[in-house]
């Protein structure tokens, strides 16, 4: 099954306690990047593609819910960077 998930950049309203500042323009790209790579080591995964410049596509046996849950660990590592839409 593919899932689709897309991202958006930090902005002002995102700014708090974990994500004090802005960050550079090109540092989105970076962790969006990063987290493609780290998504293709989850469990039951097989594949991971970027898709556009702000989402990822993901290959796994998951349902949407057990693979946003898998990703949890590695949002938090990104949080300063970029934000998952919902």
């Amino acid at each position: 099954m593919e899932h689709r998930l897309e991202f958006r950049e930090i902005n002002g309203e995102d700014l708090d306690s974990h994500c004090r500042f802005m960050p550079e323009e090109h540092e989105f790209e970076m962790h969006l990047n990063a987290l493609a790579n780290d998504a293709e080591w989850l469990e039951g995964v097989t594949e991971v593609r970027r898709d556009g410049s702000h989402a990822i596509i993901v290959t796994t046996d998951a349902t949407i819910d057990m693979l946003k849950e898998r990703l949890v660990p590695l949002l938090q590592n990104h949080w300063a960077y970029l934000r998952i839409k919902l």
